[in-house]
C-alpha cells in the first residue's frame, strides 16, 4: 500500500451501508474493489470494463457474467481514471502517484510507465485513432503521449488551476479540458495552442465531453447542473437540473441523444439531449458516485461508486 493509502484510505473490513430499493432497470452489480471505485470504463466492444479504484488496483471485467478477468497492480497510490483504446488492445490509468501507466488488457501486464506529471493525474483519455494518449494533472498541465512508446510528445499549459478532466473530440483535431476554473477551454491539438475559453457559470468543472458528431460539449461540476454547450460557439443550449449535489461525470450516448451523469448525490440520471428532459432517475448506490460510461451499442449505462460497486443499468 502507498503512503497516501495508508495515511487516507478507508480499508475497513467491512464498509457499513445504507438500504435503498434497486432501480428496477438495474442489470448486475460488480464487485471486487476493496475501496472506492473512481473510473471505469467500457471496451469499444461494450463487452468488457476496466475500472479504476482507491483501493490502487485497475481491474478488468467481463460485462456479461460480471466476472473480474484481470487486477492489475502497480500504482503506488488510488487510481483516479481509466480508459480503454478505440481497438481495444490497450487500457490507460492516472493515479495520484503523479504516473500514468499503458497496460495490455490480454495479459494484465503494464507495457509503458509515463512519468511526467509532478501531482495526481486526474483524466486519461485515448485519441480517437488510438495512436496518443491524453492526461490530466493537478499541476495545470495536460500532457500528450505516444501510445506505442510511452514517450511524451506535447505538453499543453493555460490553466491557472487544477484540471480535472481532458477529452478528445471524435475527429481527433481539439480537446477540451476543465478544473477549478470558471471556464472550459478548448484545445487546437496540432498546434498544442487555447484556441477557446468557454464561462461554465460553475467555479469547479468536474468532466466536460464532446457529443459524438462534436457540435455539442457537456460539462458537470461543483453546482450539480448538467449543461449543454454548442461547441463551436459556447452558448448554453441547456441547463440540466435534477442532481442534490456535485456533478462528478457526464457522458453522452453513442446516437448523441441521451446523456448520462453522476453525482454526490448518489444519484444515476438519464437525460434527453434535445429537449432537456429528465427522463430516468436509476437508485441503487448508497454512497457519491464517481463514474459514469453508456455502452457502444446504446443498451447499457456502467456507473462506479464509493460504495465499492460497479452498476450495470438499463437505457431505458
Amino acid at each position: 500500500m502507498g503512503f497516501l493509502s495508508k495515511l487516507f484510505g478507508k480499508k475497513e473490513v467491512e464498509l457499513k451501508r445504507p438500504q435503498v430499493r434497486e432501480d428496477e432497470n438495474l442489470i448486475r452489480t460488480l464487485e471486487g474493489h476493496q475501496d472506492r471505485v473512481l473510473g471505469v470504463r467500457f471496451s469499444p466492444d461494450g463487452k468488457k470494463l476496466v475500472s479504476g479504484s482507491f483501493d490502487e488496483k485497475v481491474m478488468l471485467w467481463d460485462v456479461a457474467t460480471g466476472a473480474p478477468l484481470h487486477t492489475m497492480s502497480g500504482h503506488d497510490t488510488w487510481v483516479e481514471c481509466v480508459d480503454y483504446s478505440p481497438n481495444g488492445d490497450r487500457v490507460a490509468s492516472g493515479s495520484t502517484d503523479s504516473t500514468v501507466r499503458i497496460w495490455d488488457p490480454a495479459s494484465g501486464k503494464c507495457v509503458h510507465l509515463c512519468k511526467g506529471h509532478d501531482t495526481a493525474v486526474r483524466m486519461v483519455a485515448f485519441s480517437p485513432d488510438g495512436k496518443t494518449l491524453a492526461s490530466c494533472s493537478r499541476d495545470t498541465l495536460i500532457k500528450l503521449w505516444d501510445v506505442e512508446t510511452g514517450r511524451e510528445l506535447k505538453t499543453l499549459s493555460g490553466h491557472v488551476s487544477y484540471i480535472e478532466c481532458v477529452a478528445w473530440s471524435n475527429d481527433g483535431k481539439r480537446l477540451v479540458s476543465c478544473g477549478e476554473e470558471t471556464v472550459i477551454r478548448i484545445w487546437d491539438v496540432a498546434s498544442g495552442k487555447n484556441t477557446a475559453s468557454y464561462a461554465t457559470g460553475d467555479s469547479l468543472s468536474h468532466t466536460a465531453c464532446f457529443s459524438p458528431d462534436d457540435s455539442l460539449i457537456a460539462l458537470c461540476g461543483r453546482d450539480a447542473k448538467v449543461k449543454i454547450l454548442d461547441a463551436a460557439s459556447g452558448e448554453i443550449k441547456h441547463t440540466l437540473e435534477g442532481h442534490d449535489d456535485g456533478a462528478r461525470s457526464v457522458c453522452f450516448s453513442p446516437d448523441g441523444t441521451k446523456a448520462a451523469s453522476v453525482a454526490n448525490d448518489e444519484k444515476v440520471i438519464l437525460w434527453d439531449v434535445v429537449t432537456g428532459r429528465l427522463i430516468h432517475t436509476y437508485r441503487g448506490h448508497v454512497l457519491e458516485v464517481q463514474s459514469v460510461d453508456i455502452s457502444p451499442d446504446g443498451t447499457t449505462i456502467v456507473s462506479s461508486s464509493d460504495d465499492r460497486k460497479i452498476k450495470l443499468w438499463k437505457l431505458v
